[in-house]
């Protein structure tokens, strides 16, 4: 086997990967030692036996990272720079063994020296940055992220109105008021996502907090103006690089039609893991209780009072070309009225697809999404206005698509259709909606 030929192999059981700016760690398998056993040995007294064949040396590397002996590998690798100070693969190399080894100091300088000279690999000096990059956020006192989103949308159904304005009321078959039928709308709307973490240490210990927030401005239909905030703080505590678990509060605040619709507090516990070189797998608990506020346009609200339970296990997968993310989740509200009490079922998926194009003179990214999701809900009871025997079931189907365009620097457009259908085994609840929107993006 040829050096390069090696070279290659232990880069792929390293498991280096690079996605746009950041480096994605992924924890090399470890291989039964019975199996690399004999291997590794002879392989070990080859490499002393002839100290300057560097083949030999990279081999023992190779099966050094397979069984996970970061620190076996290293000296193999160091052994070899001493004999040929030249090499910026084998630098780079241990500069991600450092990195796995959270000796992010050491590997910075191994990974500098790999890229010096004017005679580097592009591939090479595209990981050494991507790595470096990932050193210097993982060194920093503190992270934060800054997403803004604004724009106009139209929707066809604007109040969730039902399909048809035959309808349920005390049991028997009833005409709506046209006034409370599906209307089509406009809107204004902003929105905004943050979060900042403060790290207590290199372990991943790190106080967390985040901010969402929406305004939504209806052209006619005012009565659903829309504002949003929710506020989290908690403490992450690191188990290693690649595992956490959180413990936070919530504080959440909704205003509709210009009325206090209703506020909440509670708090949740979360955890996530890497899963080798898959991606990323979180899964949380929340409770809520959540207090409505009866108003002109919403007199019966205070009826939903009452505690909200969520479950989900959120994912973040690549395979090859293949990037998916998936949301599974299971909700449980208890409200003062048994009808407006539920159980809700729910799994949504996207499959963002990332691609660069030259635009004006300058490489651009962008990214399409198509999306899709369905959830089921049964509630507990029948609610006497609508029938007194039938308890409400929904089921809901959710298509869409997401395209986001980098206009500049950090400044972007995203494009968003997205088609709801619910199903319900009563007619006040049958409803469906298109919806598309278009604004710019800014990221921080």
């Amino acid at each position: 086997m040829t050096l390069r030929a090696t070279m290659l192999g232990l880069l792929a059981a390293l498991g280096v990967a690079v996605s746009g700016a950041s480096a994605q760690q992924s924890a090399a398998k470890p291989v039964p030692v019975s199996a690399v056993q004999p291997d590794y040995d002879a392989l070990f007294a080859q490499m002393y036996q002839r100290p300057s064949d560097l083949d030999v040396s990279f081999k023992f590397a190779h099966e050094a990272v397979a069984r996970g002996d970061y620190e076996a590998a290293i000296g193999a690798l160091e052994r070899m720079l001493f004999f040929n100070p030249d090499l910026p693969r084998v630098k780079l190399e241990l500069g991600v063994l450092y990195f796995k080894l959270a000796s992010y100091e050491i590997a910075r300088g191994y990974l500098l020296d790999a890229i010096k000279g004017s005679n580097v690999p592009a591939d090479i000096r595209a990981q050494v940055m991507a790595y470096l990059s990932e050193i210097d956020r993982r060194l920093a006192p503190y992270e934060y992220s800054v997403f803004m989103h604004s724009g106009i949308r139209y929707q066809t159904n604007a109040n969730l109105g039902p399909n048809d304005l035959q309808v349920r009321a005390l049991g028997q078959d009833a005409i709506l008021d046209p006034r409370y039928g599906k209307k089509p709308d406009w809107n204004a709307f902003q929105s905004v996502a943050a979060a900042y973490a403060y790290k207590l240490n290199l372990r991943g210990d790190a106080i967390e907090t985040t901010f969402l927030g929406l305004n939504s401005r209806q052209m006619t239909q005012s009565q659903f103006n829309l504002g949003f905030i929710e506020v989290t703080a908690g403490h992450r505590v690191g188990l290693g690089q690649d595992s956490s678990f959180k413990y936070y509060a919530i504080g959440d605040k909704v205003w509709l039609g210009d009325y206090s619709y209703f506020n909440a507090l509670g708090g949740g516990l979360s955890a996530r893991t890497q899963i080798g070189g898959l991606g990323l797998v979180e899964g949380y608990v929340e409770t809520r209780h959540r207090r409505f506020s009866d108003s002109n346009y919403f007199p019966t609200a205070g009826d939903q009072t009452g505690d909200l339970l969520t479950a989900a296990i959120l994912t973040d997968f690549r395979w090859g070309g293949l990037h998916w993310t998936t949301r599974a989740g299971f909700d449980s509200n208890k409200a003062v009225a048994d009808y407006n009490s539920y159980k809700r079922y729910s799994i949504d998926v996207a499959l963002p697809f990332e691609f660069v194009l030259p635009v004006f003179g300058a490489p651009r990214a962008f990214v399409f999404a198509p999306t899709a999701g369905f959830s089921q809900a049964n509630y507990d009871a029948p609610n006497f206005i609508v029938d007194p025997t039938i308890a409400r079931r929904d089921q809901e189907y959710r298509y869409g698509v997401i395209f986001d365009a980098q206009l500049v620097d950090n400044i972007g457009l995203r494009t968003q259709v997205t088609y709801t259908k619910i199903d319900s085994n009563l007619p006040n609840y049958r409803t469906d909606n298109l919806s598309a929107s278009v604004g710019p993006t800014l990221r921080f």
